[in-house]
Formats: structure tokens, C-alpha cells, sequence
């Protein structure tokens, strides 16, 4: 079961153009192109029809041509033409989603198309800010989005899996943890004082000792999270602080557009923000490599977590994985847990209450 009326991120701007990208979300295979006037489209990749993917078909214009038997459909999904007779149908056309170009991503509506608020596209804006240098890269992991979260609200594992980039054995022993909830927002902050620098602070950040670091982990349903780290020399006390720039020396943020493709799979969008003196073009390039790392040894922990998962004898899921133990770094994760199912319990209870209401005669007709 999904989260259905909120955004997801449906990839970045820079991947669609006037040729079909071909995509699943939430279980329902989605293709996206450019209009002419570069307006993003996304209809049901499913012809109405014979149900061949329309991104097997091609553009005409603005319109979509099935590539079975020539059905023609406009960008709102609705049937403008079959081939050999002179009358459509009335209704035939496949399913159309809001999709709105924001912040360097594509952001698609999944639920019921009339409740797309623009305003509750999460605010990645410091991507869009000149003074910032941005990179991205993107996964599709065999393995259920719960488990990216976990991973992502949990950064006490940056020790062992990330030992040689931003991780060091004081993440998980000696910082100070606190989870913070409000509303359907949930926020892990860490702080670490006068302890050894990681390498990758101590190439970009400029630290030849010790240093106060934090970190910041948010969550905000369905699937969104931000991550901040923040450092500055020691002596002058850690800051409760969340952005870097506030009131730090030296950081970068990392944004995550996480979206189910299934059950089983899921696509991850990050993108990093980091400040543009942190170097000349090769340490540029250098910083962007070890964050590429980082998340490229998660992309390995995930399918490997979830088969063994899938391979216990009681039978558990991503969502419940038969833990034998929680410790004091769970309680982001269990947090934003915690927000989806409830949030899943009130999506359900709306829908068995509609389902209970019976259809006026002029709804029947619609």
C-alpha cells in the first residue's frame, strides 16, 4: 500500500525531452516527454486500447500516437483519434498526472489529480541557489523504500559502511542524539565536539585536527528527505543548528527524492549542494566522486538487507523486519515509521468510507 495524494519525484528535469523516458511508480508504468513549448507531460504508459506502452509509439506534435494500431491521444490523455472509423468512443483515453518541473526534479502527483497542491512540493530550493555547486545521481534499487529511509534517518552506520569518506568510529559512539517530531516531520540531530576529522572534512573542510560536526536527517511523508552536515573548529561549543551556513565553517546538504517503483523496488533522485570555493575544478570533482561513493556502497547494502528479509523463515517484510533488537539511533527511523502508518490508516479509512457511500443517479452517469 502507498501513500497516494502527495508528490513524488518522478526523476530530473534534465532526463526529459521530446523522447519517451519510461518509468513505474507506485506500481503504474508512466511515460513522460516534452510538449513543444517544453511543458512536462506524464500519462499511463498503457494504450487504452490493446495496452501496448504508448512510449512504444511516438509524437506527432503534442500528441501521442500508439505504436500498435495508430490510436491518437492529446497530452491530457484523452483519445482524439482511431484509425479507420470517424467517432471516438466517449471516455476512451488513459490516465493523465499533474507533474510539475521544480527545484532541478519532476515532481508527479499519484492520487487524485483534483488535490495537487503545488504548495506541498518539498522546498529542495537551495539547489536552485546560484551560490551553491549541485550534482546528482540517481539508483533504482531492488529492495522496498522503507529501507532507504532507515538508512538514511540512521546515520550512525556512516562509521562502518562510509569509514572512508564521512564516517568515523565518534558518529556511533560519542554524538549526541535527538529526535525531533512536528507534525508529520521528524528530525535526527547529531552533534560531536573536538572530535578527529574524516577525510573528506579534512580535504574540503580544511581541518588538520579535530573539529565539532553535526548532522541532520529529515523526513517528511511520503518519502522526502534531506540530510545536513554542518562543522566548524572546536572551542566555541556545538550549535543547535540544522543548515551548515547558519552557523558553521564548512558543509553541504543532500537531497533525496525517494519514490516506490514497487513493493520491491524503488528509485532514488539525490542531489548534493555544496559551496562553490570548495575548490579548484579537480578537488570539485573529487568531493562530487567520494559523495558518489557514499551512496553508491549504500546501493549495495539495500538489495542485499532486503533478500534477507525475504529469505526469513517467519515470513517478515521491509516493513516489519523481525528486528532482535532496537537501539538509540532508531528513533528517527521508527519515527517516520510510524508518521506512514498512520497516515495509510487514515488514507484507508477514507476509502472504506467512500466505498460505503452509495452513488447518487447523476454520479452513476457520469
Amino acid at each position: 500500500m502507498f501513500l497516494r495524494n502527495y508528490w513524488y519525484a518522478a526523476g530530473f528535469s534534465e532526463e526529459v525531452s521530446r523522447k519517451f523516458l519510461a518509468r513505474t511508480y507506485l506500481n503504474e508504468a508512466v511515460v513522460i516527454f516534452r510538449k513543444e513549448d517544453g511543458t512536462p507531460v506524464a500519462l499511463e504508459d498503457r494504450c487504452a486500447h490493446r495496452r501496448l506502452p504508448l512510449s512504444m509509439g511516438k509524437l506527432i506534435g503534442d500528441t501521442v500516437e500508439c505504436g500498435y494500431h495508430g490510436l491518437l491521444y492529446d497530452c491530457a490523455g484523452a483519445c482524439i483519434k482511431i484509425p479507420g472509423q470517424d467517432r471516438v468512443p466517449k471516455g476512451t483515453g488513459v490516465k493523465s498526472y499533474p507533474i510539475v518541473e521544480r527545484h532541478r526534479y519532476l515532481w508527479i502527483w499519484m492520487g487524485d489529480p483534483k488535490r495537487a497542491d503545488e504548495s506541498e512540493i518539498p522546498d529542495f530550493s537551495r539547489i536552485d541557489d546560484p551560490a551553491y555547486g549541485v550534482s546528482n545521481i540517481k539508483f533504482l534499487h531492488d529492495a522496498h523504500v522503507q529501507l532507504i529511509i532507515d538508512n538514511l534517518m540512521d546515520l550512525s552506520h556512516l562509521a562502518y559502511v562510509h569509514s572512508t569518506t564521512t564516517g568515523s568510529p565518534q558518529i556511533a559512539e560519542l554524538a549526541q542524539v535527538e529526535t525531533v517530531r512536528e507534525h508529520d516531520t521528524v528530525s535526527v540531530k547529531r552533534w560531536m565536539e573536538d572530535v578527529p576529522a574524516p577525510r573528506t572534512h579534512r580535504e574540503f573542510g580544511g581541518y588538520n585536527g579535530n573539529m565539532d560536526s553535526w548532522q541532520v536527517s529529515e523526513f517528511s511523508p511520503p518519502t522526502h528527505v534531506r540530510v545536513s552536515y554542518g562543522s566548524r573548529g572546536t572551542g566555541n561549543g556545538v550549535p543547535k543548528a540544522d543548515w551548515f551556513d547558519d552557523q558553521g565553517h564548512w558543509g553541504f546538504y543532500v537531497f533525496h527524492g525517494l519514490t516506490p517503483e514497487t513493493e520491491m523496488t524503488a528509485h532514488q533522485f539525490r542531489y548534493i549542494a555544496f559551496e562553490k570555493g570548495i575548490g579548484n575544478k579537480k578537488e570539485t570533482k573529487e568531493f562530487i566522486r567520494q559523495c558518489d561513493q557514499i551512496i553508491t556502497e549504500d546501493a549495495v547494502v539495500f538489495p542485499i538487507q532486503q533478500r534477507a528479509i525475504n529469505d526469513d523463515v517467519v515470513e517478515t517484510n521491509a516493513w516489519d523486519i523481525n528486528e532482535r533488537v532496537r537501539s538509540v539511533h532508531d528513533g528517527g527511523l521508527l519515527q517516520s515509521r510510524q508518521i506512514v502508518e498512520d497516515l495509510l490508516a487514515k488514507q484507508a479509512a477514507k476509502k472504506r468510507k467512500a466505498a460505503r457511500k452509495k452513488p447518487s443517479k447523476r454520479a452513476a452517469f457520469r
